[in-house]
């Protein structure tokens, strides 16, 4: 049987965004080389600290970090979604969600306030991509869009009423 043409993420709204694995595992690769050096300098910078503890305290942070990296995505849910960065996790109802942007921000409202612009690692790629994966990340934001296209819209005004 033949069912309807639609995606995964038209349906119940399940699906998950990635950034393209070549860029997410550079990211993910670069942060415990940057942690060494973080630890190196502070070593160097003050003295008075145990060296060895730093470096663990450094690359302990950089490889949580780089999993973090590794594991960015924007989890598209039912009545939600997930935009996992890797420095911070966020939860966006889907009535909130207003646009999203050709730079890879999500613009939402929360409550009555001004609209905040969140930026998501899984729907525009870093500068040092240069510019590879612009189609990855052009399906991502069209995904998006359709889901945010399909929520159901609620006018607070004709609740009241």
């Amino acid at each position: 049987m033949i069912g309807p043409m639609r995606g995964t993420h038209e349906g119940t709204g399940r699906s998950r965004l990635r950034a393209p694995a070549g860029h997410r595992a550079v990211s993910a690769l670069a942060c415990p080389v940057i942690g060494y050096f973080v630890a190196r300098l502070l070593v160097r910078l003050v003295p008075a600290l145990p060296a060895g503890i730093t470096y663990a305290v450094c690359l302990a942070l950089a490889l949580a970090l780089g999993w973090r990296a590794w594991s960015a995505r924007v989890d598209l849910g039912t009545s939600s979604l997930r935009v996992h960065n890797t420095l911070a996790t966020t939860t966006i109802e889907r009535r909130d969600v207003r646009r999203v942007s050709s730079s890879g921000r999500v613009e939402w409202r929360r409550g009555n306030g001004r609209p905040v612009r969140l930026p998501s690692e899984a729907l525009r790629g870093g500068w040092w991509t240069l510019g590879t994966g612009k189609a990855a990340y052009a399906f991502n934001r069209e995904r998006l869009e359709s889901w945010t296209r399909l929520a159901p819209r609620h006018d607070l005004d004709s609740e009241a009423a």
